[in-house]
């Protein structure tokens, strides 16, 4: 059996029940059912309750004993001296996967109750996630967490030993950066599945191009090393690594009762590995996407092509100070981009437009010529502008009180939107066509629809710097798989 069919419980249940929702909704078990609903789940909810009916519209069993079908996956939210008993009872039943939200187990000193629980689990060949976890997301349609955000279908996947870092990047996600996401799995206290089970079940994964860890603590160091290292050289591993400091350590071991691992040693297994370390979660989360929308670099020369100076020197020193090239372009090169830019741009890369009112030439004409090229390797945009800039371009009410006749501008915005939309098409189409990384990068994010349809489609926008960093990372990455 492959190590992903081991855990297909986890990942594809057909038939899911709860203990501890209610119908009151916001209690905890609540949520992770009403989620799971909203998400589109497509098979089957059975709540637990010894007093009540029904729950929230569906027919309630008082035990697991009572249910006629065979129940793939239990959810478990009950307090933490009923949780045992409950696990013996699945057990009895036959069921194969348990997810233990509830904590109180060794986070706490509770030995003997995860001693127990580990037990049980082994006696009915029982596979548990936590407990102490903040439960998973399987795109496009499972959401077992308390966060009602589904993300996006995509390839990257997040293993996170923190259950509030497994469910608050949901919430970024959606309302920010725009990741596709294939699996979320918040490992809690790794009573008898761990990081290392789950990173070998993504590696045969065919829905995961890419991997993000939250680090604590190695639990079994020698198989973990050998699982980075192995699956680093297919699928691109992102780490943080948290509870670093004195506090952190308190900290991690009162909330997954991790012991955590001296900073050193997250760097030793970076360098062995090929892995990529970063210090907080956004830039995890950006990097994810660029590894998972992208082609990667196959040199380290970049285009940049700019509406402002700053901007583009900024990202020059950025990119120069960490081993990439923004090289003078060749003067055919350069003879090819003049005829599309305004007098006072500058040709020579960065290139700059200071300012231009012809997108087309911007977003389609010029990328294609760079891209077109082997003098780079990459290209990196910025200046976008959204439909909310171009709908203020023309909001002034006195003077459209003044002016009756521009009363039709206050369309302005939405027609502006269908005209960048037929130009970000051909953008989205270059990427594959050059097979080149294409960035976009601006001061609005994902609430801007603009940002929202490249994002969707495979072309990441970023902050300045964030995007900058971003190719620079994805080059690094390419150079390790080259050595």
């Amino acid at each position: 059996m492959s190590k992903l069919e081991k855990l297909k419980g986890f990942f594809n249940p057909n038939i899911v029940a709860f203990y501890g929702v209610s119908n009151i909704m916001q209690k905890f078990g609540t949520l992770h059912l009403t989620n799971l609903l909203s998400a589109g789940f497509q098979g089957k909810v059975i709540p637990i309750h010894p007093k009540e009916n029904e729950i929230i519209g569906f027919k309630a069993y008082q035990t697991i004993k009572d249910v006629p079908e065979q129940v793939d996956l239990v959810v478990i939210a009950t307090p933490t001296e009923y949780i045992n008993d409950i696990l013996e009872e699945c057990g009895q039943k036959g069921v194969k996967y348990a997810i233990v939200l509830s904590g109180g187990f060794l986070e706490v000193g509770n030995e003997k109750g995860q001693i127990r629980m580990k037990r049980i689990a082994d006696q009915y060949g029982m596979r548990i996630m936590g407990p102490n976890c903040s439960g998973e997301v399987v795109t496009p349609n499972i959401n077992i967490t308390h966060v009602p955000w589904p993300p996006r279908k995509g390839g990257v996947s997040i293993i996170s030993q923190s259950g509030t870092y497994a469910v608050q990047p949901l919430i970024a996600i959606s309302e920010k950066i725009g990741v596709g996401i294939s699996k979320i799995i918040s490992v809690g206290n790794e009573v008898n599945t761990d990081l290392v089970d789950y990173l070998e079940a993504l590696e045969e994964d065919e829905q995961t191009t890419c991997i993000g860890i939250y680090f604590e603590a190695v639990r079994r160091g020698k198989e973990f090393i050998e699982a980075v290292k192995t699956i680093n050289r297919k699928k691109p591993i992102v780490i943080i690594p948290i509870g670093q400091t004195e506090a952190g350590t308190r900290s991690a071991k009162s909330h997954t009762a991790a012991i955590t691992s001296p900073g050193y040693i997250i760097d030793s297994i970076c360098e062995q590995t090929g892995a990529i370390k970063v210090k907080n979660s956004i830039e995890m989360l950006n990097l994810l996407n660029g590894f998972d929308s992208l082609p990667l670099p196959k040199g380290n020369k970049v285009g940049i092509l700019t509406m402002g100076g700053g901007p583009g020197t900024l990202m020059s020193d950025l990119f120069e100070s960490n081993e990439m090239k923004v090289p003078i372009l060749s003067s055919q090169l350069q003879e090819k981009l003049e005829p599309w830019m305004p007098e006072t741009a500058s040709t020579t890369n960065p290139i700059d437009l200071t300012y231009s009112d012809d997108m087309q030439n911007y977003l389609n004409v010029l990328p294609e010529i760079l891209l077109k090229s082997e003098e780079i390797d990459s290209l990196i945009i910025y200046g976008l502008m959204g439909s909310e800039y171009h709908k203020r371009l023309v909001n002034v009410p006195d003077f459209i009180k003044e002016n009756p006749s521009v009363i039709t501008l206050r369309n302005f915005g939405e027609m502006m939107h269908e005209f960048f939309i037929a130009i970000f098409d051909e953008l989205i189409k270059y990427k594959k066509k050059y097979d080149k990384p294409i960035i976009l990068t601006c001061y609005n994010m994902r609430e801007e629809k603009f940002v929202a349809y490249l994002q969707d489609n495979g072309i990441p926008v970023y902050y300045p710097e964030e995007g900058v960093w971003v190719l620079i990372r994805m080059w690094q990455y390419a150079k390790f798989l080259k050595s």
